[in-house]
């Protein structure tokens, strides 16, 4: 149901305007595809408060100021400055290939895909659309469930460039493979939307890290959608780091199909923007595959985070880990709805759900709704939630051992979050989050108010 009548009808207008420049306008499978999700779109619009699964997100103020495209001959930016902001990312060192967008399109002055290991291929999503659209004829949209959102209607509508992974069957990836995508300061609010495609072939082994950041003042909305496919037997490990500004908002939704035996490791960390949603949706649709999905999200001010995730039980023998940790400061507010399905036929199962939540400031709030729907019975699965502050006997342990309070709350709120840190791999990305996380939970600011 749209936020206000218009609202919708006015943002697909604005967003017409790159109609005629979007990627692959001469493929007649592709305009079908526009056009079936615009058709979509124009029947549900925006979704608002009165969706259940949107009741504590309301995307309205991310809208308000009617974004608008930003076309490819459009983009102007300093490269010096974007230039310096990736080569600082967490994890990116100077072996590690990396794709770069700047406002949604493809910079490959900025790129680093030299280092790609063999039998692994990562293009920009216009450029191989204009080049050998066949290659994703079937796969853009192949999994996305046709009742989604209108965001991620939106998304296909006018999909337009992105990063294309391909990982051939064997291929194991010895080093991350970086995706990131800047906002930069514009004169009027605009909207991003890549549209990221991953396909990990059989027996596969590969890491994809997802960078979304932005310039101080950026008034970007990031409403972005990345499909991943893997093949039997693949092992694939996703990070996703959101650290826009507090000028932008961030939609996410990420899509995992899996085939037989493979595992899908994912941690996403939401620490920026002024409203942010991330939805992981895992169809487990092969005997025997796992997934594992780790989250932190840590935000102050008037910050609103809303996490969603769905794993979908469709085979026997298949498992499921969720763990998502929030830290809400100030006046911040966070929200995390956590659904497993285990269909008729899905024997065996095994899935947890945990979602444990510090807060921090006494203006804080968290909304978390963990939820089961099983239709098995032999199965194995539980969830929980946590609500609670810090523990004033800790506090106390530490303080007495000369630890002044900034520092003790400090070091409680870190190991709060490191168990989410502590699973990553390879050790130089965990040690860079790691290092990333303690400074950022150092900065919230009620830990600076301790007496």
């Amino acid at each position: 149901m749209s936020t206000t009548p218009n609202i919708g009808l006015n943002l697909a207008q604005r967003l017409d305007r790159a109609s005629g420049q979007l990627a692959g306008g001469h493929v007649d499978w592709l305009a079908a595809l526009r056009r079936g999700a615009r058709a979509r779109f124009d029947e549900i619009g925006v979704p608002g408060v009165r969706d259940e699964d949107w009741k504590y997100t309301n995307i309205a103020p991310a809208l308000r100021d009617l974004p608008g495209p930003v076309l490819a001959d459009e983009v102007v930016f300093d490269s010096a400055r974007v230039g310096m902001m990736v080569a600082a990312l967490p994890g990116l060192d100077g072996q590690s290939p990396a794709i770069v967008f700047v406002d949604g399109h493809f910079v490959p002055g900025l790129s680093r895909l030299q280092a790609l290991a063999r039998g692994v291929s990562v293009s920009s999503l216009r450029e191989l659309l204009g080049r050998d659209p066949g290659r994703l004829q079937g796969r853009l949209g192949k999994f996305l469930p046709p009742t989604a959102h209108g965001l991620i209607a939106l998304n296909s509508a006018f999909l337009d460039d992105g990063a294309v992974v391909e990982i051939s069957e064997g291929i194991v990836c010895e080093r991350p493979m970086h995706l990131v995508f800047v906002s930069t300061r514009r004169n009027e609010a605009f909207v991003s939307q890549p549209r990221n495609v991953i396909v990990a072939g059989g027996g596969s082994s590969a890491l994809v890290v997802e960078h979304y950041i932005g310039e101080e003042g950026a008034r970007a909305l990031t409403n972005t959608v990345s499909e991943i496919e893997l093949g039997r037997g693949a092992a694939f490990g996703h990070v996703r780091l959101q650290r826009e500004p507090q000028s932008a908002f961030h939609v996410a939704r990420l899509q995992v199909e899996q085939g037989e035996g493979s595992s899908f490791s994912s941690h996403a960390f939401g620490l920026g923007a002024a409203l942010s949603r991330t939805e992981v949706a895992v169809t487990l649709s092969g005997e025997n595959a796992e997934c594992t999905l780790h989250g932190l999200y840590a935000v102050h001010g008037k910050q609103h985070v809303d996490h969603h995730t769905m794993v979908d039980h469709a085979a026997p023998r298949t498992r499921s880990n969720q763990l998502y940790k929030g830290v809400l400061d100030d006046d911040s507010r966070g929200v995390f709805t956590g659904r497993v399905l285990v269909r008729p036929m899905a024997q065996q199962i095994k899935a947890v759900q945990t979602n444990p939540v510090l807060l921090l400031g006494d203006g804080a709030m968290a909304e978390t709704r963990p939820q089961l729907e099983i239709y098995a019975d032999d199965v194995a699965c539980n969830h929980g939630a946590s609500i609670g502050r810090i523990s004033e006997e800790a506090m106390f342990y530490l303080r007495s051992r000369g630890i002044e309070p900034r520092e003790a709350r400090r070091l409680m709120v870190y190991g709060f979050a490191a168990e989410v840190v502590e699973s990553l791999v390879p050790e130089a990305l965990r040690e860079s989050i790691g290092a990333l996380i303690g400074t950022h939970v150092g900065t919230l600011r009620a830990g600076e108010r301790v007496a």
